[in-house]
């Protein structure tokens, strides 16, 4: 009766570990080498934890416009490179500097920011 005991506590261990580890986000669909530059119109900004969210209304020869989802760091961070709520309103052009997907999809990791009165926004150096 003890080994069914300990064995199913060891199973309900390893279940809550796996949920764990499936939960995490990783960076590991964005290519952090080659950066890009977007130009976009703000539909929404959700500065928020574990990851920020820009939505972008963005326009290319190629696919037209369409409205795009990009990721950020966390809230904290945002904050402590001086953004504030108002930097980004629905409406406002910005640029922003990304780590693209790496399969070609839509969207990618925001890098940093320029915000339509050409303040600079983000982590490490302006690229």
């Amino acid at each position: 009766m003890k080994k069914i005991y300990l064995a199913t506590l060891t199973a309900i261990w390893c279940l809550a570990g796996v949920s764990t580890v499936l939960a995490h986000h990783s960076a590991a669909p964005f290519d952090f080498e080659n950066r890009v530059t977007i130009e976009g119109i703000v539909k929404e900004i959700k500065i928020i934890n574990p990851h920020s969210v820009f939505i972008l209304e963005v326009t290319d020869d190629a696919r037209g416009t369409r409205d795009i989802e990009f990721e950020g760091m966390s809230a904290s961070i945002f904050y402590r490179s001086g953004f504030t709520p108002n930097a980004a309103k629905p409406g406002d052009k910005i640029e922003i500097t990304i780590a693209p997907r790496k399969d070609g999809e839509d969207g990618g990791f925001v890098s940093s920011m320029v915000s339509q009165d050409g303040e600079w926004f983000g982590f490490g150096t302006p690229e």
